[in-house]
């Protein structure tokens, strides 16, 4: 037997389990590196919520505040140097972070607005603190793109302030700066409110505008220091795991080392005895050293090789029987008649013999007499198979040994003495056969019968417009074999040109459809009815077929058996 190639089976345990670990501690890995990016990611984005609500709160805090500081200067009309002089101060007076040496909590942008919405004072703080007088000029980019584009978000923030809010907020980004953007309108006398910020006639309590910028650049800053931390954080869980996953993954070699040497040896064991085996040697057997489940494995080898052994032999033993059943069945064929149709003076007629299993207890057979007459006899014995068989060719045998000695001139009654008595012998009774005996005289027109317990065989006469009647030819008697000194009567009955005369066993009115219905003999008469204008052939196969239709796949129980006669 030809080897097979690849890898051992230790060997694919080995490799199996060793990828199974570095895949978990890959694995472990990947989801240490993602929770520790998660965890940072969650920090940073705590503290720029944080760091942003802060902003808000300042600026909802601080403007006001610094409205106020502006309310006096703004109604002392002529001290817009005052107001330069506050707003540059106030801006320049951010502190630096000590940590990393950057502005921080401080102001990008302050704006001192006229009632008319004219510049006062400017002061934007990007890589250098610029402020610019306003002298009273409309806002326009010679304060700078972040004062142009605060004021006109602030200008957009009243217009959409929902309940008339005095105080708005705007986020600006231009020139690379991020400003969170607070404008708080200067009212004296009055509340401010939004439509008053927005008025082109001035009101009489409006006395200016006041805009803060707040500096969101460390909002980039902590973005950075997180994805900076991640980097790191992600190398270091790298390395680590990496290194305890090499420790893993050589333990766990080992183990799988060890665990696939102690597998395999037994299964190779196996797979040498199974070869044996394979080769021949059925007396190959496997030593079991252990209860596990190679153990089991080895106890339940050995089971199979016997049961191989003992199915061997049984097969051995069914391929003999199956071959003298072959024998038995050619045999027995011999003992039926051909299916071919059969005319003998005014008589036409055609057999079917169809057994359930490889042999049959069915059985018919006709010969010629003296005088020009046929006889022809049906029967069946009680089952079917081998035992059944030998029965019919002892039936055979003494129907043959009846002609004989009547020189082919035996009444029906003699033949069926002579049957019984060979089938009592032969049998014991634990086997018995119901026969129906015929002999049709050809010239006179008639048939004389006598029965053995069998189904009465139908005589149709046909009439005109294929209409007829069924008669049967009724007469008792005992079955060969029950009683060694049975005697039987004849009766004759005169035919008529266009008789239909069938006789049948009973499997063909037994046997089931799928459904578990029998045929039944009120569907066999119909199919004669509708096939008695037919020659004796064709009105054989007619009734076959319509049977077999009704059985369908359904397996026969019984022997089928019938002889289809008609008079010309």
């Amino acid at each position: 037997m030809a080897k097979r190639g690849g890898p051992s089976i230790s060997v694919k345990m080995i490799l199996t389990t060793t990828l199974l670990i570095v895949v978990t501690v890959v694995g472990s890995g990947f989801l240490n590196v993602v929770n520790v990016r998660r965890e940072l990611d969650k920090s940073a984005n705590e503290r720029i919520q944080d760091f942003t609500q802060g902003r808000i709160t300042l600026g909802e805090l601080g403007t006001p505040l610094f409205a106020r500081a502006m309310e006096q200067l703004l109604i002392d009309h002529g001290r817009d140097a005052d107001i330069q002089a506050v707003v540059q101060s106030t801006v320049a007076g951010d502190t630096k972070d000590a940590r990393n040496g950057k502005k921080d909590l401080g102001l990008a942008l302050a704006i001192v607005l006229d009632p008319n919405q004219n510049v006062i004072a400017a002061c934007t703080e990007g890589a250098k603190l610029d402020c610019k007088p306003g002298n009273h000029q409309p806002m326009s980019p010679t304060f700078g793109p972040v004062a142009v584009e605060a004021w006109q978000k602030s200008l957009a923030a009243w217009k959409a302030a929902k309940k008339g809010e005095a105080l708005v907020q705007a986020d600006v980004t231009s020139a690379g700066a991020k400003v969170a953007v607070f404008a708080f309108p200067v009212f004296v006398g009055e509340a401010p409110t939004a439509a008053g910020a927005l008025a082109t006639d001035p009101p009489q309590a409006r006395q200016g505008y006041v805009v803060l910028g707040y500096d969101m650049a460390p909002v980039d800053w902590f973005t950075q220091e997180a994805a900076d931390q991640k980097a790191a954080a992600s190398t270091k869980t790298a390395l680590y795991t990496g290194a305890v996953g090499a420790l893993f993954v050589l333990i766990g070699t080992l183990l799988a080392i060890f665990q696939g040497l102690s597998i395999s040896r037994p299964i190779r064991a196996l797979t040498w005895k199974a070869d044996q085996i394979a080769r021949g040697d059925l007396d190959a057997r496997v030593e079991v050293t252990s209860g596990d489940e190679i153990g089991l494995l080895g106890e339940n080898f050995n089971f199979m090789a016997d049961q191989i052994a003992i199915l061997l032999q049984q097969t051995a033993e069914k391929a003999k029987i199956e071959q003298e059943l072959e024998v038995a069945k050619a045999i027995q064929e011999t003992l039926v008649p051909s299916d071919a149709p059969v005319k003998k003076g005014t008589l036409t007629f055609a057999g079917f013999y169809q057994p359930a299993a490889q042999t049959g207890g069915d059985w018919w057979t006709w010969a010629e007499l003296a005088g020009g007459k046929i006889l022809i006899v049906i029967g069946d014995v009680t089952g079917h198979g081998v035992p059944s068989a030998m029965i019919t060719a002892a039936a055979k045998a003494s129907c043959d040994v009846a002609r004989y000695v009547h020189d082919d001139d035996v009444t029906v009654t003699r033949l069926l003495e002579l049957m019984n008595h060979a089938i009592f012998e032969s049998a014991q009774r634990r086997f018995v056969m119901t026969c129906f005996a015929s002999i049709v005289d050809t010239k006179a027109r008639t048939i004389t019968y006598a029965n053995a317990g069998h189904n009465f065989p139908y005589l149709f006469r046909t009439g005109e417009g294929n209409k007829g009647e069924f008669g049967s030819l009724m007469i008792r008697g005992n079955r060969l074999g029950d009683d060694r000194d049975s005697r039987y009567e004849a009766k004759t009955t005169d035919l008529m040109p266009g008789d239909v005369l069938v006789w049948y066993t009973d499997g063909i009115v037994e046997c089931e459809n799928t459904a578990g219905e029998e045929y039944g003999e009120k569907r066999f008469r119909a199919s004669v009815r509708k096939a008695s204008s037919l020659d004796a052939g064709e009105m054989r196969d007619a009734i076959i077929t319509d049977a077999g239709q009704y059985f369908g796949d359904t397996a026969r129980k019984d022997d089928i058996t019938m002889v289809v006669g008609r008079m010309h």
